[in-house]
C-alpha cells in the first residue's frame, strides 16, 4: 500500500464536499419531518446518511489501493483472472 499524501488530500477534499452536499439534503428532509412527511423525511435522512458513508469508504479504499475495475481481481484489466492482460484467460 503505496500512499500518496496529494490523493489523500483529494479524497478527503471530495468526502467532505460530498457529506456536504448531503448534509444540506438531509436538513430538506428534516424540514419535511416537520411538515408531517415523518416517513418520508426520516427515510431520506437514513438513505443520505448512507449514501454519505457509502462514498466516504469508497474513496477512502480508491485513495488507500488505487481505482478499481469492478471485477474483484485487483489487476486494473476488468477480465476477473488477475493476470493483467485483459483477455480473461488467466
Amino acid at each position: 500500500m503505496n500512499l500518496d499524501p496529494k490523493n489523500a488530500l483529494d479524497a478527503a477534499r471530495e468526502i467532505a464536499a460530498h457529506a456536504v452536499e448531503k448534509a444540506s439534503d438531509i436538513v430538506e428532509n428534516a424540514a419535511d419531518i416537520l411538515r408531517g412527511d415523518i416517513a418520508g423525511g426520516a427515510s431520506a435522512i437514513v438513505e443520505n446518511s448512507v449514501d454519505i458513508a457509502t462514498h466516504a469508504v469508497e474513496t477512502a479504499k480508491e485513495a488507500l489501493t488505487g481505482p478499481s475495475d469492478g471485477d474483484g481481481d485487483g489487476d486494473g484489466d476488468g477480465d476477473g483472472d488477475g493476470d493483467g492482460d485483459g483477455d480473461g484467460d488467466g
